[in-house]
């Protein structure tokens, strides 16, 4: 056996990546079938909103509603809210909103002519199922029936490369990478009160038993169900073994005036002030605070042009007035698409001794996988600016491609100048996006941390896995192919009842790690394997892909 399969790849830090082997021919027609588009064409998805009074009202005065109960679908004219009911006339699709009658599916999004813009985003698809008949036409929907409402939005994706500037024909290339190399790793799902809504992934990143790590997401749509339980799902959609050691519901009592993160250690925090950076800067770019002041999908993507191995970095300045001794950075953010090509790309090239090597990466010890992530950019690094330099505070793990994930990591201010607080950002090349940041230089206030085991886990069977989920200990809830879930019910025991000013936050614990499953075929590169024993040599392979696949495109297009 080549002794590269020895090599170190921390492939621990690399769970976003995972790539599917696809065909060249295929890739290139896909390619080929998107470059006429670029110019006149914006692509749309659906996105999934909590059925709210409000909501539906302000939708009604300006959205044309498409109503699917079973198999049928029907229009809703002039629909108006009266009290706990939706209100309208029910008729036929008009010809305009026929081409739009089924919302796309997740993570895929169809093309549409500037043209239609004015139709494409009117529409509203409402999943309901039942409905009172009136006069006529006349039609009532109860709010109870309604079981999930989606809006037809411009996609984040074309915002997101328009904004940045980067050239039209990677938004092409970016969707070939989400149709012939997407992968992710565990899928967690909440139940809102109606239905499961998907949160986003679970312990990213942790690629191999040694890599193994705990993770703590927010879930903002998580809802009691009329007999106080709390619903949530862990699915296995994709070619990986999942291995989950402990999924425990953490649910923080705090006051309704202030919102509460827990940090990668599960320490809560809350958050009173945040503060928007006054300057936000990456290299010699134009000024990020538009992009990042806000939750707005106007994001970051570290693409700066920087030489070599070299980490992008974005830099944030924020005002410290009171001359705070500790704060708290406040981030939301997400792994990028780009690096589930860029994995697809790397493993390929283990050829048919993938298997062999990634067997080598169980025996590795998880510090040097880690440090070869750190030595490659892959985390995201957070650091601030002291009297005595740059001092690092937190590395902060994948979190996945799929969601963008609430953030937030304290921040030590005792050694800091007085004045302005400098934060600086670093990772690879679009390794990451970020959204938003924020400062927030209140004191935490008491809170109350509840940790509840799960009640009951069945899997798609029927069958009891809550044995493997209780504790962090060598049992695993094991799902070893697509296809398989857990579905996990809660009941928080010892909440104190709802008081004045007084709220709760959920937030779901788990821990455990993944392995890809790849089958490839042919020889290893040997050269090209051993060059990522080099720091930074994930951070030169990223901007040699982005080259390549522009001159290709160019080429292409003549």
């Amino acid at each position: 056996m080549p002794r590269f399969t020895s090599l170190l790849f921390s492939t621990s830090t690399l769970s976003w990546f995972r790539g599917r082997r696809a065909s060249a021919v295929l890739g290139w027609l896909l390619l080929l079938s998107y470059l006429p588009l670029l110019s006149n064409c914006s692509y749309y998805h659906s996105r999934p909103k909590e059925v709210q009074p409000e909501r539906l009202s302000k939708l009604a005065d300006k959205k044309l509603f498409l109503v699917h109960q079973g198999n049928s679908i029907w229009q809703l004219n002039n629909p108006r809210l009266n009290g706990e009911q939706l209100e309208g006339e029910k008729s036929e699709v008009t010809p305009q909103a026929q081409p739009y009658l089924n919302p796309p599916r997740r993570n895929v999004s169809p093309r549409y002519k500037g043209r239609d813009e004015q139709v494409v985003l009117n529409i509203v698809h409402l999943y309901i199922s039942d409905f009172q008949p009136g006069q006529a036409s006349q039609v009532h929907i109860p709010l109870s029936t309604i079981q999930r409402l989606e809006v037809l939005e411009e996609d984040d994706l074309s915002t997101v490369l328009s904004y940045i500037g980067i050239p039209a024909g990677v938004v092409a290339l970016l969707f070939i990478i989400i149709a012939l190399t997407k992968s992710s790793c565990p899928f967690v799902y909440a139940h809102n009160g109606t239905g499961y809504q998907f949160v986003g992934e679970t312990y990213g990143g942790a690629i191999f038993a040694p890599s193994e790590r705990d993770d703590y997401m927010p879930l903002p749509s998580l809802q009691p169900t009329s007999e106080g339980e709390y619903l949530l799902k862990i699915s296995n959609e994709l070619r990986e073994r999942q291995y989950t050691n402990l999924a425990e519901l953490c649910v923080v009592e705090h006051p309704d005036s202030v919102r509460v993160l827990l940090d990668r250690r599960g320490q809560p925090h809350t958050l009173a002030r945040s503060l928007a950076p006054v300057q936000a800067t990456a290299g010699s770019g134009p000024a990020l605070v538009p992009a990042l002041a806000a939750v707005d999908k106007r994001v970051v993507m570290f693409d700066e042009p920087t030489p070599g191995a070299r980490p992008n970095s974005v830099l944030l300045t924020f005002a410290n007035p009171g001359r705070a001794r500790q704060g708290k950075l406040v981030l939301r953010a997400q792994n990028s698409l780009w690096l589930d090509y860029l994995y697809g790309e790397f493993t390929k090239q283990f050829g048919s001794y993938y298997n062999d090597w990634a067997a080598t990466q169980q025996h590795e010890s998880p510090q040097k996988l880690q440090q070869w992530a750190l030595d490659q950019g892959i985390p995201l690094t957070v650091s601030v600016r002291t009297r005595h330099g740059w001092q690092v505070v937190d590395h902060i793990p994948p979190v996945g491609p799929l969601a963008y994930r609430d953030l937030v990591v304290p921040l030590p201010l005792a050694d800091v100048a007085p004045g302005p607080v400098q934060v600086k950002l670093e990772t690879g090349f679009m390794f990451w996006e970020v959204d938003y940041a924020a400062l927030d230089l209140s004191p935490n206030l008491p809170v109350r941390l509840t940790r509840c085991a799960p009640h009951a886990a069945r899997d798609e069977h029927g069958r009891d896995q809550r044995p493997a989920l209780l504790h962090d200990d060598h049992t695993y809830l094991r799902q070893l192919q697509a296809g398989t879930e857990v579905r996990l019910t809660y009941r928080p025991a010892g909440l104190p009842a709802a008081a004045p000013a007084r709220r709760t936050t959920a937030f779901l614990h788990t821990k455990g790690y993944y392995e890809p499953i790849r089958q490839y075929q042919g020889l290893p590169d040997v050269t090209e394997l051993y060059s990522f024993q080099r720091p930074g040599r994930f951070i030169e392979f990223s901007k040699e892909k982005y080259r390549q696949s522009y001159q290709q495109m160019a080429v292409a297009a003549k």
